[in-house]
């Protein structure tokens, strides 16, 4: 009961603290806030269509104007709670403002570094990146083995290249080889059938002088002298001209199978080539040594961004803390708000902006405290009225307040 009436003394009795509160802080409603307001006229006005006898009516009627006023005060509460907060910002920025010309330098000084090191992250943030985050991560393993990794991928592609040719050349120089020795079997072959040729025709001669020389007692000393000469130089022909070729068709062949070892060890080279090749590709995730320089300057650009980003944040960091520190000194309601708004530190005009910002939060605040304040106090009138007329009721009235306060 005591705490009923505790309540009903705060509900029925005039709180000088709330009315100077509001009073302090008295702004003119605008036309936006007068239209929220609600009349309780009509409210009292068809009381009389209630039947108040009626306990199920009265009980409604009664507990609608305590939650009525209940409601409003908490609402006055929790804007009471958000009009201060506003109302020391805006104080926040007359303190500023009016710090020593030395000190307001300092801290705008410190709110142009912060502004300037946003600047560059919002920039970064908005830049696009070189490269995703898993081919960072993927280069940043062999970026220390960089350029020397480069080198040597380059340095093996260059040998694959030199194989390569060494291999055509040997290739073209065995394809000649072979060539030339087709050329000499068959020049050997055909001086040997020129050597035959020769012996039939050399025998044809002889028979035909023996036949000139017994049948027909000629004369054929002459003719036997120049065909023994005859078969003589033919003979020494082809047979200097058979062993030349022959000698060269062996030396061919020889170069032939020469060539074929060298094929057979250059091939063992580039297999190993391409295997350290298949390595390094597989290693550094790459397909070729140019691509693999490329994919590095990029790294090497974005670990650049990268590292002026994380000094950014560290440098942001510490201004920040320099800002709070200086704020701090002068016991403002709401330091942590200048994190958020350097710029209004920095130029006048900026503050103006956040000030008439705040200025419209707290007219807007205040007109729903009025509008809550008034339903309050209607509520207590028609609650006082009714014990008034119905002095019979007080004690509903009163226990309706214990249930609610």
């Amino acid at each position: 009961m005591a705490l009923g009436n505790g309540f009903f003394s705060r509900l029925f009795g005039k709180n000088k603290e709330e009315d100077d509160f509001f009073t302090e802080y008295a702004i003119e409603m605008d036309e936006e806030s007068e239209s929220l307001a609600w009349s309780w006229d009509s409210l009292i006005k068809d009381r009389h269509l209630l039947k108040l006898s009626d306990d199920l009516q009265r009980e409604k009627y009664i507990r609608s104007l305590v939650e009525q006023v209940k409601n409003a005060s908490e609402q006055i509460d929790r804007l009471s709670v958000e009009y201060n907060t506003v109302t020391g910002k805006l104080q926040d920025m007359d303190e500023i403002e009016n710090l020593p010309g030395g000190e307001l330098a300092s801290l705008r000084e410190t709110a142009e570094k912060i502004i300037e090191i946003e600047k560059e992250r919002n920039e970064y943030f908005r830049s696009k990146n070189l490269m995703s985050d898993a081919q960072f991560k993927s280069m940043q393993q062999f970026a220390n083995e960089m350029p020397k990794a480069y080198e040597d991928l380059k340095a093996a592609e260059e040998h694959r290249s030199l194989i390569r040719d060494d291999l055509k050349k040997l290739d073209d120089e065995k394809l000649g080889y072979v060539y030339r020795n087709s050329e000499l079997r068959n020049s050997v072959n055909n001086l040997r059938g020129m050597l035959m040729i020769c012996m039939f025709a050399a025998i044809a001669c002889i028979l035909m002088l023996l036949v000139l020389q017994f049948g027909f007692n000629m004369d054929t000393r002459i003719g036997f002298i120049i065909t023994t000469l005859a078969i003589a130089i033919a003979v020494t022909v082809i047979y200097v001209k058979y062993t030349d070729d022959d000698r060269e068709r062996i030396k061919t062949a020889k170069a032939i199978n020469r060539i074929i070892l060298l094929q057979n060890t250059v091939k063992i080279r580039y297999v190993n080539n391409k295997n350290l090749l298949d390595y390094l590709y597989n290693k550094y995730n790459t397909e070729s040594a140019k691509e693999l320089l490329k994919v590095y300057n990029l790294y090497e650009e974005e670990r650049e961004k990268r590292d002026k980003h994380a000094e950014n944040e560290k440098q942001l960091n510490t201004y920040q803390q320099e800002m709070l520190r200086f704020l701090k000194r002068y016991h403002l309601s709401d330091v942590y708000m200048w994190l958020h708004n350097p710029l209004a530190i920095m130029d006048h005009k900026e503050m103006v902006e956040v000030r008439h910002s705040h200025i419209l939060r707290r007219q807007k605040l205040r007109a729903q405290l009025d509008y809550n304040k008034k339903l309050a106090k209607e509520a207590q009138s028609e609650l006082k009225q009714l014990i008034k007329e119905y002095p019979r009721y007080a004690g509903e009235v009163m226990d309706m307040l214990d249930r609610y306060s």
